[in-house]
């Protein structure tokens, strides 16, 4: 594995080679940004190279072998959840559809930290004692069924499909700020090769070593940016603040608001990268050490509230929603600061997109592909990751969509898995037949609804699939036998 990494990071370095010396890029035309840039890419290079690890398993390769602290547990959970998509989707939401998109997006969140200081120990457990790294192992081990395995494997994988687009979506806004002549589609590739080799390197653990810098420098980089944006409110205001943040009149209203924080919250729980950091935790105390201080990183949603209330009633305007963020730190930050910024919102997308693609690889090599030895498992995973990251890369190309758009699509077909999740952790006696007859009605409920675009009360249409599925997992008659 380790030479094939080497001939990759060898083959990217003659390709920059070979452009410099064609005048692509030339040294003179450096910036402060652009150095700064690249020495956060390097560093969070550097950083994973100290994750390595000889030999590992499967284990030690998708989930880390179990063994992340507290604090590595903390940081890269909380990469989950502050990815990209918070980064430059929370202010770019509230840009384009008003204040009440704050609300949604804030608060299920908030509610996933209780729910998770909950839930994930005992999934912890459960995965613990039969050896799963995967929720479809996990699905196969207590509920008995290969076929339910397969069927639940397969929808993970297509919920997962748009998300690693998303980071891409994000990755392509970040590099549209700098005036380098490279095509689009190169530089992108170029992010995913760096992606893939933290993956090489050690598996999920050279995320979560990365998410240490990522987390600081985007910690530093909103704070920064609100800090600016509120010395800098009482000059050149095009428009008051008020009329800016009133939601559009086709957003919609309370019942939505409240039915996606309840679908998005759960959801988050038992999605693949989420599971992956839970099985990768040392222990059950371990996680809710670390759940107990996620919330403090609630208070990075009013530092983007303020950057976006700057960016809606100042100039310069950004070119597309998910621009807000960048636009506004341009504007108010220097060069080598706003270089900075840029590093840390790349980094939040590639330690998220590393997660999900360490996750999909999972669940092809283990519930898709059968009977994989550790070794075939962990060539497999880099496979899949690879050709992940491309098919993702392009795709973003191509896609025109709010980032939390693409956040709510994957939310309606991932929280259908809540009912099997519940069962397993609260050990109720449900047989594989409910929990699959669930699973499909909840999905083809969602899908009919979403797809119709069926109002029900103005409610999320995962909601009412959720709803369904559960009565079916949890009907008296859905006892085993």
């Amino acid at each position: 594995m380790w030479p094939f990494l080497v001939a990759s990071a060898r083959g990217a370095a003659l390709a920059v080679r070979v452009h410099s010396a064609n005048k692509l890029l030339p040294l003179a035309s450096v910036s402060l940004m652009t150095i700064a840039f690249l020495l956060v890419l390097l560093a969070s290079f550097a950083l994973a190279l100290t994750s390595r690890q000889r030999g590992g398993d499967a284990r030690a390769f998708f989930t880390a072998g179990g063994q992340l602290n507290t604090v590595l547990y903390f940081v890269l959970a909380v990469g989950e959840t502050y990815s990209i998509g918070t980064v430059l989707g929370f202010p770019g939401g509230v840009y384009a559809k008003g204040s009440t998109l704050a609300l949604w997006f804030v608060g299920y969140i908030l509610l996933a930290f209780p729910v998770g200081f909950v839930l994930y120990p005992r999934l912890w457990r459960a995965g613990r004692a039969c050896g799963a790294m995967t929720l479809p192992d996990l699905f196969r081990a207590c509920f008995g069924s290969i076929l339910l395995e397969r069927v639940f494997a397969l929808l993970l994988m297509l919920c997962l499909l748009p998300l690693g687009a998303s980071q891409f979506i994000g990755l392509t806004t970040v590099l549209a700020q700098f005036d380098w002549t490279l095509p689009p589609d190169i530089l992108l590739l170029g992010a995913a090769l760096l992606t893939f080799l933290y993956i090489g390197i050690s598996g999920l653990r050279a995320p979560a070593i990365v998410s240490l810098l990522k987390d600081f420098l985007v910690l530093v980089a909103i704070a920064a940016v609100a800090v600016a944006a509120s010395l800098a409110w009482p000059n050149g205001a095009a428009r008051p603040l008020k009329p800016a943040l009133q939601p559009l009149p086709s957003l919609k209203g309370d019942s939505f608001v409240i039915s996606t924080i309840l679908v998005q919250a759960l959801g988050f729980c038992v999605s693949p990268p989420t599971v992956a950091s839970i099985f990768a935790a040392k222990s059950p105390l371990s996680i809710q050490r670390a759940q107990i201080f996620m919330p403090l990183y609630m208070a990075l949603f009013p530092l983007l509230f303020i950057v976006a209330g700057y960016a809606l009633t100042h100039t310069p305007q950004p070119p597309r929603p998910d621009a807000t963020f960048l636009t506004a730190a341009k504007a108010l930050l220097p060069s080598w600061g706003f270089g900075l910024t840029l590093a840390g919102a790349a980094l939040s997308a590639l330690v998220v997109l590393a997660g999900i693609g360490l996750a999909l690889a999972a669940i092809v090599a283990r519930n898709l592909v059968p009977h994989l030895n550790d070794t075939e498992q962990k060539r497999w995973g880099l496979v899949i990751v690879a050709c992940y990251f491309v098919l993702s890369a392009l795709g973003a190309r191509h896609a025109g969509t709010l980032l939390t758009q693409l956040n709510t699509l994957f939310y309606l077909g991932v929280s259908q898995a809540v009912p099997g999740a519940l069962a397993i952790a609260f050990d109720r006696p449900v047989s594989a037949r409910r929990v699959g007859m669930g699973l499909a009605a909840g999905i083809s409920i969602a899908s009919v609804l979403k797809l119709g675009d069926i109002e029900i009360g103005g409610i999320n249409p995962a909601l009412p699939a959720l709803l369904f599925n559960m009565l079916i997992c949890f009907a008296p008659s859905a006892k085993k036998q």
